[in-house]
């Protein structure tokens, strides 16, 4: 049996399936040697008070085994050594984005960034901040 759970756990709770195990055992009083897998379908942070949390929806196979075990399928990037160019303006995340999209349609991206190395856009940003 195939079932969906809604979690809200600490951090350090959702980056250990077997203590994900244990809390969905404890909250929705399922047995733990009925849980032969757990996905997770959806994770989500919620930072908005002091103590963070991390809500999951977890997918829960009882008593049996998915058909197909594999989380997901890897995308297989191919060698673009020798492809054309193409320029990209900007290491932000619409050029890293546009650079792996060219990629994958077997061209070769040339990133080009302008800015200001990393420590003085630190300092920028704390100066926007304070104002």
């Amino acid at each position: 049996m195939v079932e969906d759970y809604q979690l809200r756990v600490d951090p350090r709770t959702a980056a250990d399936d077997r203590r994900i195990a244990g809390t969905l055992s404890a909250q929705y009083g399922i047995e733990r040697s009925r849980i032969r897998l757990l996905r997770i379908v959806r994770r989500s942070i919620d930072a908005r008070q002091k103590r963070v949390f991390v809500n999951l929806s977890v997918r829960c196979y009882l008593d049996e085994f998915p058909e197909d075990t594999s989380r997901y399928k890897p995308y297989v990037y191919g060698d673009v050594s020798s492809a054309r160019p193409v320029v990209v303006v900007g290491a932000g995340p619409g050029g890293l984005f546009a650079a792996l999209r060219l990629i994958e349609l077997g061209y070769r991206p040339i990133v080009v960034e302008r800015g200001k190395n990393v420590d003085e856009r630190r300092r920028d940003i704390a100066m926007i901040s304070r104002s």
